[in-house]
């Protein structure tokens, strides 16, 4: 690569090694994602890079946004983080920094990584993980932690939370048999 310096006007090489550069870089993108001819996800990020050195994968260095849709494009889940890969060949997602996740039944994830393998079976729980400490808040604001984080299937219902902790509401059992 050749730069020049605008004040000497002098010329001067700087070395650059292709392989490190992305093959393609998009800003401002809003892309939906399809599966045998059904959207099933929107996606939205400042900045998209793909790079096929040393494997194929795709970075987004600036905030990513997610939503996963039903077969009637009603919203199932988001998932949002300050920096994201994809590994294509391995279809594995690592979120990093300020990960939230809800899915259909308000339940919110936060964590500081967060990775998602999409070849997992639905039903595994080694679709969705991490070994960061992890709250879990209920729609009704009940919480766990894992303190080591959880597994879960993709769907979110059942979540395997290592080293737990936590808040949850206990309602008064109102009745004449007990006083």
């Amino acid at each position: 690569m050749i730069s020049c310096n605008k004040n000497s006007g002098n010329f001067q090489i700087v070395p650059v090694d292709v392989k490190t550069l992305p093959i393609s870089r998009t800003e401002n993108v809003t892309s939906l994602i399809s599966d045998s001819g059904i959207t099933r996800y929107r996606l939205k990020t400042k900045v998209w890079e793909v790079y096929n050195h040393p494997e194929d994968y795709s970075y987004f260095p600036e905030k990513i946004y997610m939503e996963q849709f039903d077969s009637l494009l009603q919203v199932k889940g988001t998932i949002e983080a300050d920096t994201a890969y994809y590994y294509n060949r391995k279809g594995l997602y690592r979120l990093i920094g300020n990960v939230v996740v809800k899915n259909l039944e308000g339940t919110t994830f936060e964590t500081s990584e967060l990775f998602y393998n999409e070849n997992a079976p639905s039903n595994s729980r080694e679709a969705i993980y991490t070994d960061k400490f992890t709250k879990v808040t209920r729609a009704n604001g009940d919480y766990q932690y894992g303190r080591m984080g959880f597994k879960s299937d993709v769907y979110l219902k059942d979540p395997r939370l290592y080293s737990v902790g936590g808040e949850m509401s206990i309602n008064e059992l109102q009745s004449d048999s007990v006083r």
